[in-house]
């Protein structure tokens, strides 16, 4: 078991989160995610947001792939473990917290849909994948392409 994760690469977990996020999607292709944006809703089909999301992912993992196998660089470990925890992270947070709503017993008042909590959850993710994420993925890709490689004696 060890083994196995010492063969797995970063670039391997984007890929499956995005393998993930279309079978997600898939399975969920009747409904909608609809944002409220003061007196302005927002209706995306389900489908739709797993086909953005997971090619952001498959790109994600491309970009590592392409500096690690193909230019033969080292990523910064810190910054790759950052980025990822919170990439993946956010993702893994967000299905635990839809899963708890659903198992959660509904209102009797239908115009208190507790949706507060989920809108909050991604708000927060899009924050931190948006503000501190992808200015590290950034940093480090760049980092690693143009850092010196050590001369080997």
């Amino acid at each position: 078991m060890n083994s196995f994760f010492k063969k797995v690469r970063i670039y391997h977990y984007f890929w499956i989160v995005s393998i993930s996020i279309l079978i997600i999607g898939f399975s969920r292709s009747e409904e909608t995610f609809d944002i409220n944006i003061h007196d302005t809703y927002f209706v995306i089909a389900s489908i739709h947001l797993a086909y953005l999301l997971s090619i952001s992912y498959l790109l994600l993992g491309l970009g590592y792939w392409l500096v690690v196998k193909i230019l033969k660089r080292n990523l910064i470990k810190i910054l790759t473990i950052i980025h990822s925890a919170i990439l993946l992270g956010s993702f893994i947070i967000y299905w635990i917290i839809i899963f708890f709503y659903q198992i959660r017993p509904k209102r009797e008042f239908p115009l208190f849909d507790d949706y507060d909590v989920i809108n909050q959850t991604l708000l927060i993710s899009f924050i931190l994948i948006v503000f501190v994420a992808q200015p590290i993925y950034m940093i480090n890709l760049l980092v690693s392409i143009f850092k010196k490689r050590k001369a080997f004696s």
